[in-house]
């Protein structure tokens, strides 16, 4: 994106369906993250100080074994103080404490852990699990704080601001995609038709693995899974076939349409942008993103809208959009979906599955709205 203030412009659209149901993803108020902070720096001061003050009682109430040494808990418990300040300097000026944000990800993150290890195989007590678990409840709430003041233009772009673009009049324009499973070229399918209504001439170009035999649905084998997991983990990335776009198209949009393996972007996706010879195809023309996951969207729509700026793209818009349905109905309906290849199976699970994978219909009209809002914005 632009430096400055960025030249914003609303199109005035039909509102999408509100609700939940796989409906585009609203923004989560920075404000409320940033009031998250206050209440984990309240907690931790405050807890540690009443442990320090009143451990014996407390204890011996909850019928917690006393420490064997004093004077390793008195500096846990400083410790714990010690983020609760951490919290605290972030609540009070966030745009210059990132770095302390990122500290507090690893430290709440490690504390969580270990907190959970030592329950599973040591015999902790649940009270220091459940301190345990509200850490890594707040390292989630850090790491989605970071990712929004690391990127405050892409809550304006969620929010539905589609920005002007570069000044090119072609008005055609190129969508790459991947889809493993068919969600996402669905997406690309309402949202070719949203730039079709505005006039707009488009051509799809999929994204291509050379490992065919891995990169295919439904699953052969549990073994296939594994691999395709164990890299998106490692961050390994994929081989694919060079694009068939050329590098001096007359395309004046550009869009991406990714998904979220493990927190991260598809590997075929992001092989796209690991490839210098392929800035070519971004550098100096209009360019958004579309992600399509189950839930995890933050860090992937980051990170390509991120590697279409380093690859000279101007970023106009950019939008996310969950599949149907609540939490944990929505993670049961991808496991059994990834591990079956066919919606609403196996039937005795029904009751807990949603009834269709993917996106709602109503998500479906808004990725169509979005592709009318590129095709109409100012140049």
């Amino acid at each position: 994106m632009v430096s400055g203030s960025p030249d914003v412009w609303r199109p005035r659209l039909p509102p999408g369906p509100g609700g939940c149901g796989g409906s585009r993803v609203p923004p989560i108020p920075g404000r409320w993250l940033r009031l998250a902070c206050l209440v984990t720096a309240l907690a931790n001061c405050g807890g540690a100080l009443g442990l320090l003050l009143f451990q014996r009682p407390l204890f011996e109430r909850l019928g917690i074994p006393l420490p064997l040494d004093p004077h390793y808990f008195v500096w846990m418990a400083g410790l714990s103080f010690a983020n609760g300040l951490l919290a605290y300097y972030v609540y009070r000026d966030p745009p210059r404490s990132r770095d302390l944000l990122k500290v507090g990800i690893v430290g709440k993150g490690f504390f969580s852990l270990t907190a959970v290890y030592y329950y599973i195989f040591a015999g902790l007590h649940g009270f220091f699990l459940l301190m345990g678990l509200w850490d890594g409840i707040f390292a989630f709430i850090f790491a989605l704080y970071l990712i929004q003041l690391q990127a405050p233009d892409l809550a304006r772009m969620n929010a539905g601001e589609v920005w002007e673009g570069n000044g090119s009049v072609p008005r055609r324009a190129a969508i790459l995609f991947y889809s493993l499973t068919g969600t996402g070229r669905q997406s690309v399918l309402f949202l070719k038709r949203g730039l079709e209504s505005g006039g707009y001439t488009v051509d799809s170009f999929p994204i291509r693995p050379i490992e065919r035999d891995l990169f295919s649905f439904p699953f052969r084998s549990l073994g296939q899974f594994l691999r395709i997991a164990g890299r998106a983990i490692l961050r390994r990335p994929a081989r694919i076939e060079p694009l068939r776009l050329p590098a001096e198209h007359d395309y004046d949009l550009v869009v991406v349409e990714a998904q979220t393996w493990f927190v991260g972007v598809s590997a075929p996706v992001e092989a796209v942008f690991q490839d210098e010879g392929n800035r070519a195809f971004f550098e100096g023309r209009d360019a958004a993103v579309i992600v399509v996951c189950r839930g995890l969207w933050r860090r992937s729509q980051a990170m390509v809208v991120r590697h279409l700026e380093r690859f000279g793209a101007r970023v106009v818009g950019s939008r996310a959009y969950e599949h149907a349905g609540r939490e944990p109905s929505r993670l049961f309906t991808l496991a059994a979906y990834l591990a079956t290849g066919e919606a609403g199976r196996p039937r005795w699970l029904r009751w807990l599955l949603q009834p269709r994978y993917g996106l709602s219909g109503g998500a479906l009209e808004d990725v169509e709205r979005f592709g009318a809002a590129l095709a109409a914005r100012r140049s």
